[in-house]
C-alpha cells in the first residue's frame, strides 16, 4: 500500500462530501462507469441493504409532495421516486467503495487510519485507546459474520453467539507505524483540489 493508511480513508469520506453534490445524471453515469470493476461489491452491498433500500424507496417515494406517477390517489410522485432512486445508487456507490477501502487497508489498516484522523480529538480527553479496542472487536465479529452469516432462526444465532464467545479475540488492539510524510501532505492537497473539481463537475 502506498502512503499513509489515512489517505484512503480520507479520500472515501471526501467520496460522500462528492456524491452528495451530485446530480441524478452524474450518479447514473459513475453507476454505469463502475458496474465493470466494482460489480462484486455492488451486488453484496445490494444484497446486503436490499430491505433498507426498499424502505428508503417506499418512504421517500410516498412522503415527498410532487406530480403523481399514474392516476391514482394512493400513487408515488415521480419527484419523491426520483429523489429515492438517487439515494439509492448513492449508498450503493459508498458502501461498496468503502468495502474496497476495507479490502485495501484491512483491519489493522483502518484502525491505524482512525487513529491518526482521532487524535486531534484524543487532545481534548477521548479514550482513543479504549475506542479503538472496541472497534477493533467490532470489525472483528462484523467481518466473521459478513463471510459467514448464520441461517434466519434463533437457535441458528445463538449456536453463532456461543462459537464467537469461544473464539473471541484478544482483548488487545495492535497497530503498525507509518509516519506522515510530505508525500502524504501532498496527496492529501491533490485530494482535497480534486473533490472540489469533481463537486461542480457532478452539479
Amino acid at each position: 500500500m502506498c502512503g499513509h493508511p489515512a489517505l484512503a480513508l480520507v479520500a472515501w469520506l471526501l467520496l460522500v462530501l462528492v456524491l452528495q453534490a451530485w446530480s441524478w445524471l452524474a450518479l447514473s453515469l459513475l453507476f454505469l462507469c463502475c458496474l465493470p470493476l466494482l460489480w462484486r461489491q455492488l451486488s453484496l452491498a445490494l444484497r446486503r441493504m436490499r430491505w433498507l433500500l426498499l424502505t428508503l424507496l417506499l418512504v421517500t417515494a410516498w412522503s415527498v409532495p410532487g406530480d403523481a406517477l399514474f392516476a391514482a390517489a394512493w400513487s408515488p410522485s415521480r419527484q419523491g421516486l426520483a429523489l429515492a432512486l438517487q439515494q439509492q445508487l448513492r449508498l450503493l456507490l459508498l458502501m461498496a467503495s468503502l468495502r474496497c477501502v476495507w479490502l485495501q487497508l484491512g483491519q489493522q489498516g483502518m484502525l491505524q487510519a482512525l487513529a491518526w484522523l482521532l487524535q486531534p480529538l484524543a487532545r481534548l480527553g477521548l479514550p482513543l485507546e479504549r475506542v479503538l479496542l472496541r472497534l477493533g472487536l467490532t470489525l472483528f465479529y462484523a467481518e466473521h459474520w459478513l463471510q459467514h452469516p448464520p441461517a434466519l432462526s434463533l437457535a441458528a444465532w445463538r449456536a453463532a453467539l456461543a462459537a464467537q464467545l469461544t473464539q473471541a479475540p484478544a482483548d488487545e488492539v495492535k497497530l503498525g507505524f507509518s509516519p506522515w510524510t510530505m508525500r502524504d501532505t501532498l496527496a492529501l492537497l491533490l485530494l482535497l483540489l480534486l473533490s472540489g473539481l469533481l463537486v461542480k463537475v457532478g452539479q
